[in-house]
């Protein structure tokens, strides 16, 4: 798998697919709430999402401050997009 792939490509490729699923479930959860409603149970089989933060930290330089955060969501949807970029990776190249 990885004789002659770079890691680097996985992470990207990962990255890439990851943040193309969660656009996707993003766009899927406002289309279904146009059509259906809110709070239905496709809805919270696919797209209810799990968070992990780190954060918030604080820098402050006396004039200005900075606030850093990292929040992770995933959900179902998110986790096929992983799943697509890890196929797409060990086969396709």
């Amino acid at each position: 798998m990885l004789h002659d792939k770079p890691i680097s490509h996985l992470i990207l490729i990962l990255f890439t697919s990851t943040l193309g699923a969660n656009i996707l479930g993003e766009a899927l959860r406002v289309f279904l709430g146009f059509i259906a409603g809110s709070d239905t149970i496709v809805e919270r089989a696919l797209l209810q999402y799990v968070t992990y933060s780190v954060g918030p930290h604080m820098l402050n330089l006396i004039i200005l401050s900075f606030s850093f955060e990292l929040a992770l969501r995933f959900n179902l949807i998110t986790i096929l997009g992983m799943f697509v970029g890890w196929y797409y990776f060990k086969y396709s190249y």
